[in-house]
């Protein structure tokens, strides 16, 4: 049996993804396929309460809906949501390189410029607005370099963008016209994600925007069409075997690729070692991933780490 852990970096047992409904119930579900897998799951949280070697001084469980204190617990996996530092003593899922490729989103321009559109990383107000003057196109987007779920992301023409709240270091990005859709799967507005665990494409799915919005982010209120994999164009698989034949040399991983289709093919959104769980009411392919998650944390060799 071993113990198998996500770790969160804010310290409260009901603090973030908990504070989110749809999570919360994501998370009842993997630990209900973990310990039918035999193993146990925990909650642990904060970087203070490792105490080294695969020990953390604080955990919780769930049980009968309640997520309860359980106090110390080894840990053989564990599973990182929240910047874990590590000793290098136990697995994770999702290493230091995975997580800076893909929550620094300038390092993600710099590893995978032939498919993003054109970034510049800015630094001061002389060089954010000779950025804007830089970018082709008349809308521009910018975005922080590390921030998730769509938060601090603002789209529009150089005098709304000038009035947007920001701080830098600061992207600024040709903004990407996803307006004619793809062909043969949905019109309009969207942005394409594929989830990959350990190399294989465990769902995928288009996002459109709510009315009246540029950000086709479920967490902003944006719609899902779920994709077999057979069904991802062959332009987009070719962005996805490009980043993951990088990816792969980090060891397990799992990520997401957001690309929206323009007049020059897919290019890349942003890259997510985050990705929130979709709970299974959604769509059974998210059953089937988190099975896959399981077995992944359960069955992972764990000698010599």
């Amino acid at each position: 049996m071993k113990n198998i852990a996500v770790f969160f970096k804010q310290p409260g047992a009901k603090d973030y993804p908990f504070t989110k409904e749809e999570y919360w119930n994501s998370y009842h579900e993997l630990d209900e396929v973990i310990r039918k897998l035999g193993s146990e799951f925990y909650v642990v949280r904060h970087q203070d309460t490792y105490v080294g070697n695969g020990l953390f001084s604080h955990s919780w469980r769930f049980k009968d809906g309640e997520l309860v204190e359980f106090g110390p617990v080894n840990i053989d996996v564990l599973y990182d949501k929240g910047e874990f530092q590590t000793d290098n003593t136990i697995p994770i899922l999702n290493g230091r390189e995975i997580n800076e490729i893909c929550t620094d989103k300038y390092k993600t321009y710099e590893l995978f410029g032939a498919y993003c559109p054109e970034t510049l990383q800015v630094h001061s107000n002389d060089e954010f607005l000779q950025a804007l003057k830089s970018i082709p196109g008349e809308k521009k987007v910018i975005k922080p370099v590390d921030d998730e779920e769509g938060n601090g992301v603002f789209i529009g023409d150089d005098a709304y963008i000038k009035k947007c709240p920001y701080e830098f270091p600061l992207l600024v990005q040709e903004f990407l016209d996803s307006t004619k859709g793809i062909p043969g799967i949905i019109d309009g507005i969207h942005d394409f994600r594929v989830a990959i665990l350990n190399g294989e494409i465990v769902y995928a799915f288009v996002r459109t925007p709510p009315e009246g919005s540029l950000l086709a982010n479920i967490a902003l209120g944006g719609k899902m069409i779920i994709l077999e994999a057979s069904e991802i164009p062959d332009s987009i698989m070719e962005v996805v075997n490009g980043v993951d034949s990088h990816m792969k040399q980090y060891g397990i991983r799992f990520y997401g690729i957001d690309v929206a289709f323009t007049p020059r093919g897919p290019k890349i959104i942003e890259l997510n070692s985050r990705l929130g769980l979709h709970e299974n009411s959604r769509h059974s392919v998210f059953v089937l991933f988190k099975q896959k998650l399981a077995e992944l944390l359960v069955n992972l060799d764990t000698h010599g780490s």
